[in-house]
């Protein structure tokens, strides 16, 4: 066998493979969302999807030392001048300057660096909007009568309602994920039949996934929310807010990090 084919062939088969991964990982939304409404793409789920983009990214960088390693002389030809060797050749210092400017112009967020990264996170916003998010993180775990404790359902009229579905139920300490597996079904589905309509949840601690492009009115529709309070309050550290600006905007305009606007509207809901 022939190393320096074999290196090469396998680099080029794992990028394609990371370039994949890379693009779903891009686009998708967060596990709690993918867990919550049982996606997957190609038969692969989110958290496999994770492993997969992790290890061959491992297995890329070794063949890429290993590639290195046999092609070190044409390497060592670009670092030359005249004949000499030469680290900071014209093209190495161009190469390190384009290297460093993604790098740094990403860590800091700056434009237009941010761009990339602002339109991944809205694609993956408006997924989860799309798709459902479960009522709390990782609600798929929790057994059936804890999930109806935590949403505040009767467990009696919960079991009632998911059996005239025709809902598969062994125990009601069996959890949603379970449940929703042995029925072929996602614990989202669980959630559509046995959910009141006028289901009002508390606003949580941690912030909603898909906050972002929310309006105070739009959440109000989804929690406990007071809106009358939370715009008093926020009003009281002066910053303008409507009930139709998404949480974003109010964010931004008022130059505060999203999880500093997202603690003064839980305070205002705290406050008697």
């Amino acid at each position: 066998m022939k190393y320096q084919r074999f290196v090469s062939l396998s680099a080029l088969l794992s990028f394609i493979v990371l370039t994949i991964s890379s693009g779903v990982l891009y686009f998708i939304p967060d596990r709690k969302v993918t867990a919550w409404t049982d996606w997957s793409f190609l038969g692969v789920d989110k958290q496999q999807w994770d492993n997969l983009h992790i290890n061959l990214g491992i297995l890329f960088l070794v063949l890429m030392f290993w590639h290195i390693y046999f092609n070190w002389k044409p390497i060592k030809n670009y670092l030359k001048e005249k004949k000499k060797f030469k680290l900071f050749t014209k093209e190495f210092n161009r190469a390190l300057i384009l290297v460093t400017l993604f790098t740094v112009g990403t860590i800091t967020m700056s434009i237009p660096f941010n761009i990339l990264v602002n339109v991944g996170n809205g694609i993956k916003a408006n997924n989860a909007l799309e798709d459902g998010n479960p009522p709390f993180g990782y609600a798929e775990y929790s057994t059936l009568e804890d999930f109806c404790t935590l949403t505040s359902l009767d467990i009696n009229e919960t079991v009632i309602k998911l059996k005239s579905k025709n809902i598969k139920i062994a125990s009601t300490k069996e959890t949603l994920k379970s449940i929703a597996k042995t029925n072929d079904i996602s614990p989202k589905d669980i959630f559509l039949i046995i959910k009141a309509k006028t289901t009002k949840f508390e606003l949580p601690s941690d912030i909603p996934i898909g906050i972002a492009h929310k309006s105070l009115k739009r959440l109000s529709l989804e929690y406990k929310i007071d809106t009358k309070k939370a715009i008093e309050h926020l009003k009281y550290y002066g910053i303008k807010a409507s009930l139709d600006t998404n949480f974003k905007k109010i964010a931004m305009q008022n130059s505060l990090h999203p999880a500093e606007l997202y603690s003064m509207i839980l305070a205002s809901q705290k406050k008697r």
